[in-house]
């Protein structure tokens, strides 16, 4: 681990980052790959893996990222972490597998999403929608039915009486008129001989 400088001078410890070449005066750099963090020492030490040394007096080996070359080899859909030495691969959120390979989870078939059990429940590539019905409002983990009747009476007619049902709405012509609900014609109670007018009396259709 000593080399010396000539014959009549005392022998110098190598320095770190070089070694004692046998038979050599000087002591040379570690070439690539290699390092050596003490002095006096007789051999460059090789990097470990997944580290490297680009050569020279160098005490130590740098740590490769290997994520910032293509992820690592890691999935599209996974994040890649540098390590010492090495790295991991591991499935982003919505996706299962290995980290290399990663496949995406339908939640809305496993039961893994937060849907309302009033919504549709549609996969997505790494995650999911909930989407609330006609009928009702929300963000599609909480739907409440809509109040249609209490909106220029539901689309009923004037005439008619909106009765709210779960997620719709009814329409029933009121007595006195004949329709769908959404549509009433007054009936003429007087030429249909539908009044209650004393056979005396003059019968008046009124609305």
């Amino acid at each position: 681990g000593t080399f010396a400088a000539s014959a009549a001078s005392a022998c110098s410890a190598c320095a770190a980052g070089t070694y004692a070449a046998a038979g050599a005066g000087v002591c040379p750099a570690c070439p690539a790959g290699q390092a050596q963090p003490a002095s006096g020492a007789t051999a460059c030490e090789a990097c470990p893996a997944g580290h490297v040394s680009p050569g020279g007096a160098v005490t130590s080996c740098t740590d490769v990222d290997e994520c910032a070359v293509n992820k690592g080899g890691c999935s599209a859909n996974a994040t890649c972490t540098n390590t010492v030495g090495s790295f991991e691969c591991a499935c982003e959120d919505g996706y299962a597998g290995n980290g290399t390979v990663c496949v995406d989870v339908d939640e809305c078939a496993t039961g893994a999403d937060d849907c309302s059990a009033d919504a549709t429940c549609t996969n997505t590539a790494g995650g999911f929608t909930c989407t609330c019905p006609g009928g009702y409002a929300g963000d599609g983990t909480s739907c409440v039915d809509v109040n249609e009747c209490a909106t220029s009476n539901g689309g009923c007619d004037v005439n008619a009486t909106c009765t709210n049902t779960v997620g719709s709405r009814t329409c029933a012509c009121q007595a006195g008129f004949l329709g769908d609900g959404l549509l009433c014609t007054d009936v003429d109670e007087c030429s249909t001989n539908a009044d209650d007018c004393d056979p005396l009396a003059v019968c008046a259709n009124t609305a």
